[in-house]
Parts: structure tokens; C-alpha cells; sequence
């Protein structure tokens, strides 16, 4: 009995000291832009747009005409909330303008057909560019962060992840031994003739760069270190000066 004991002792804290391992199909709040189901963790692809072939940032089609955006913010979120997003939206729009002039108008929807919908689904997420009608940003429990919901705002705006660009592999190193199985795709880099770079330089500090430990299976190793040292990626804080100038480039404002 006492041997029993002290085997069932031993299995107990062989368990407690194992690494983590977080499966592809499990969503975990503390990492809430880690979706099931959507592309890169929070992208919510319409079904007439391929994965494979992204060319949205280099389609004016998908680019909200002008620059103005119509957005609707759901009630049930506390005033607090709102209070956050709109300052989010705010915040894109003042950073963006050139000599006083607008780049990025965030417009009340009233009628407008195409326009942006902040709700609350599971985790955050949103799809690439204006797609045409009600667009779901999703900013669910964990998001509500005004760099949270720039990185999605962006997203719909028609930008993609940092580190998915094609010259990735000069700056970061994908630990893809920790990268959850069946997650691998997610660090998939985009071919030169799918992704406009708008002639930028890597940016570590972008809002729209995953952080070190996106979709680890180990939670205390990362699944992605920067060859540049002394800086950290992933963060939510707000946008960069060269997300502010991608967003410059891409809308014709500089």
C-alpha cells in the first residue's frame, strides 16, 4: 500500500512539472488571438477569398473607398469598453493624417452598406480588407485593449501579420519544434508576389507582429526569437511609427 502511495506521489508531480501542451482545437483565453478555425489565429477569411493566393493590400478593390470607414460598436460591451475601441479608432485616425488632412475616417454607420461591426465573439479576430457589406470584428473576452483592437482594425484595413512577410527569415527564428501541431501553417510567409512590403523595413515593434509565444505548445519556450537583439515583439500597446506609415502608403496619404 505504501509503495502505491509513493508511485501515485511520484506520477502526480511528474504531471504537475510537465510542460503545457496546448492542442490546435483548444481556445485559451490568455491567448484570445489564437482562434480555432481562423487563418493566422484571429483572420476570419470570407470563402471567396484563397489563403493561398493573398493579394488584398495590392487590390484596391479591397481598400475602404477614400479612406472612410463606417464602424458600428455593439451595446453590450460596458461603456469602458467602448470607451476603448473608439479611442483605438480615434487614435488611427489622428496618427495618420498628413499636413491636418484626414487618411482615416472612422464614420458612425447609419446606412452605409459596407461597414465594420466591433462585437463580442470568442477571442479577437476579423478579416483582411473591406470585403463588401457587415464585416465582424471580433473583440471578445481577453481583447478588450485599445493595441488589441488597432491590430484588428488593421487587419480589416487590409494589413497582414508582421512576421508573415516573405523576408521573415532575416529577422526571426520559427521554433517550429514548439509550434502546435497542426498550427504550422499559421507561420507560413507570404511569396513576393502576393505581399506589397510598400517598400518598409522590418518592423519588431509593429502592432501586427505575433508574440514570441504564438501557438506553443511549450508555453515557457517561444515559437519565435528575434536575430535582433534587445528587442521585443508582440506588442499591443498601440501602433508603430511604421505601421502609421504603412498605413500612410497603402491609403495614398503620404
Amino acid at each position: 500500500m505504501a509503495a502505491l502511495a509513493v508511485a501515485l506521489l511520484g506520477f502526480l508531480v511528474l504531471v504537475k512539472s510537465a510542460p503545457v501542451q496546448q492542442q490546435k482545437d483548444e481556445f485559451d483565453p490568455a491567448f484570445p488571438e489564437e482562434v480555432p478555425g481562423m487563418w493566422e489565429g484571429d483572420i476570419n477569411e470570407p470563402l471567396m477569398f484563397n489563403p493561398k493566393h493573398r493579394n488584398a493590400i495590392r487590390n484596391r478593390a479591397y481598400r475602404w473607398p477614400n479612406g472612410i470607414v463606417p464602424y458600428h460598436i455593439s451595446s453590450a460591451y460596458s461603456s469602458h469598453d467602448r470607451a476603448t475601441f473608439l479611442s483605438a479608432l480615434q487614435s488611427i485616425e489622428e496618427s495618420t493624417k498628413v499636413n491636418g488632412h484626414t487618411c482615416i475616417h472612422f464614420v458612425p454607420r447609419t446606412n452605409q452598406h459596407d461597414y465594420i461591426d466591433i462585437r463580442r465573439e470568442t477571442g479577437c479576430h476579423s478579416p483582411v480588407g473591406r470585403h463588401g457589406g457587415h464585416q465582424v470584428i471580433s473583440l471578445g473576452h481577453g481583447c478588450e485593449r485599445k493595441g488589441t483592437a488597432e491590430h484588428e482594425v488593421l487587419h480589416s484595413l487590409g494589413f497582414w501579420h508582421e512576421q508573415s512577410r516573405y523576408d521573415r527569415d532575416n529577422y526571426v527564428i520559427v521554433h517550429w519544434d514548439n509550434v502546435q501541431h497542426g498550427r504550422e501553417h499559421d507561420f507560413n510567409k507570404h511569396s513576393s508576389s502576393d505581399m506589397d512590403l510598400l517598400g518598409q523595413p522590418y518592423d519588431y515593434g509593429s502592432v501586427m507582429h505575433y508574440g514570441a509565444y504564438a501557438f506553443a505548445k511549450d508555453r515557457s519556450k517561444p515559437t519565435l526569437t528575434p536575430k535582433k537583439s534587445g528587442v521585443t515583439i508582440g506588442q499591443r500597446v498601440g501602433l508603430s511609427r511604421e505601421d502609421i506609415k504603412k498605413i500612410q502608403l497603402l491609403y495614398g496619404c503620404h
